[in-house]
């Protein structure tokens, strides 16, 4: 199957009017950004963290999933967080948080697998309450967010507004899902499907995650 992964630079630069300090930082997650530093003055390069935290498990009968960072490094995916809940008007406690979701059929059939209102749900740090995957289809058929045309066809394009899924046999699926905005893959006490099926957290290098969000492939995970 040939899945389209529509980066975090190319939906926003598509549907948001950025200035170009934002572009810079989107397009080179991993680089210094603008940091109104004196033009020709030498910069740091800031490197990614030397670890991503995943968390993977069977998310249906024949599917298996892997729940990470968009980016793989705090600050741009932070900054990612905020750019898209700008463009879709969700300020302060309406803010989400946004993961990537690889969902990978291990069968020889179609599998489909259904993305409803708290079909992933992450538990908080300690004393933390539950943390629900979102549906922005829901929401914006309730009239919660406004989309425009071009940002409807960025987010459809990252799978943002699936509610169903349909994996090909023996292939994967890339997408972009939201949670509530207290969720964090790193803190999180437990990840678990709406049924019961809890993920395992694991921790891989920042090269085999982007090896795996690049070029995803069923066995870089059968381990994890």
């Amino acid at each position: 199957m040939e899945a389209n992964d529509w980066t975090p630079a190319v939906l926003i630069t598509a549907t948001i009017s950025l200035m170009t300090a934002g572009l810079v930082w989107l397009v080179t997650p991993w680089g210094t950004g603008l940091s109104g530093q004196e033009p020709g003055r030498t910069m740091p390069r800031r490197l990614p963290q030397a670890e991503v935290v995943v968390w993977t498990g069977d998310l249906a009968p024949g599917l298996k999933g892997v729940l990470g960072p968009v980016w793989g490094d705090p600050k741009p995916d932070r900054h990612h967080d905020g750019l898209l809940n700008e463009g879709l008007g969700l300020t302060g406690d309406r803010a989400l948080r946004y993961f990537r979701l690889l969902v990978f059929n291990t069968t020889e059939e179609a599998r489909s697998l259904e993305l409803g209102e708290g079909r992933i749900v992450m538990l908080g740090e300690t004393g933390g309450g539950k943390l629900p995957l979102r549906s922005l289809a829901r929401m914006v058929k309730n009239g919660e967010i406004q989309l425009g045309g071009s940002l409807a066809f960025s987010l459809r394009s990252l799978g943002a507004l699936s509610t169903t899924v349909e994996v090909p046999a023996g292939s994967f699926a890339k997408l972009v899902v939201p949670f509530d905005g207290g969720a964090s893959i790193d803190t999180a006490r437990a990840v678990a499907t709406q049924d019961g099926t809890e993920l395992r957290r694991r921790q891989i290098a920042q090269a085999t995650f982007r090896r795996l969000v690049e070029d995803p492939d069923e066995t870089q995970v059968k381990d994890l």
